[in-house]
Parts: structure tokens; sequence; C-alpha cells
């Protein structure tokens, strides 16, 4: 993809569940840390390729949809759930797709043809959970890490 696309790879491969408002970033750690020890590893695997610009990453991104499947709704759900209950508002809201970022500051718009590139994608398994907060375009301070 990234000879097609050009760009970066995108590190640590991740989907984005969750931003919040607000400078509490301790109280989004006591969250995440109160829901890590329930919380179970999940498979993550693409299904759809697009490009769209993004204000964080600082040009176009390359992204893969991520497939629905009932433990990731559950893992995620739960996760939200521990979130909302630490009083910290969603700038998403509970109805998004998710998906996984591959390739940042992408310079050419490759084939978006979904059976070149063997999708659906197994692509990780989902067993840590980071907390970062935007710097600025493309910069992420990471807070905490937590195993599940």
């Amino acid at each position: 993809m990234r000879a097609e696309f050009g760009g970066r790879i995108v590190e640590p491969l991740h989907v984005t569940l969750e931003r919040t408002d607000g400078e509490d970033g301790g109280g989004l750690v006591a969250a995440v840390r109160e829901y890590a020890p329930r919380g179970r590893p999940v498979a993550v695997r693409g299904e759809k390729l697009s490009i769209t610009p993004s204000p964080y990453r600082g040009g176009d991104v390359l992204k893969l949809q991520v497939a629905h499947n009932e433990s990731l709704r559950r893992e995620t759900d739960a996760l939200r759930s521990a979130i909302r209950a630490a009083g910290l508002r969603s700038l998403y809201g509970d109805d998004r797709s998710m998906t996984v970022t591959v390739l940042e500051r992408v310079d050419r718009h490759g084939s978006l043809d979904q059976s070149r590139w063997g999708l659906p994608l197994e692509l990780f398994t989902a067993d840590e959970l980071i907390v970062s907060r935007i710097v600025d375009a493309s910069t992420y301070d990471i807070l905490d890490r937590v195993a599940i």
C-alpha cells in the first residue's frame, strides 16, 4: 500500500476508539485503567479502504474501515461506558464507524479497488490500550499504555 499511495506508515497501528473533551488526561487514564482488567483482546480486520483529509495528521490519510464483530462491539461499548462513567464527554458520539489509519501524509491517490488488496484483511489483535493527547498535527503525547 505504501508503494501505491506514498506517505508514512502509522506506528503503532491502532484503532482510535474515542476522543474526549477537556484537559483531564488523568481522568481518562484512570477510566481506562479501571476497565483494563475486564478487557479482552480482540481481532481487528480491515474491510474497506478510503482516503480522507486529517487535521490531526497534517494531510491526507489512508484508512481501513474496521469490520464489525460482536466481541469488538462488546469491548468497545464497555470501554466507552467506563469513560462516560468518569464524566468524560465524547467528541465522536456513540454511533460512529471505527477505522485504522494505515498511512499518513499520503501523496498519491492509488487504487481503492477492494479486491486488489485482498480485503477483508486481518490487521492485528488489539491487546493494548494507548491513552494519548493530540499536541499538534502528527504529534501525539502518550499518557499511558495498558495491556488487556
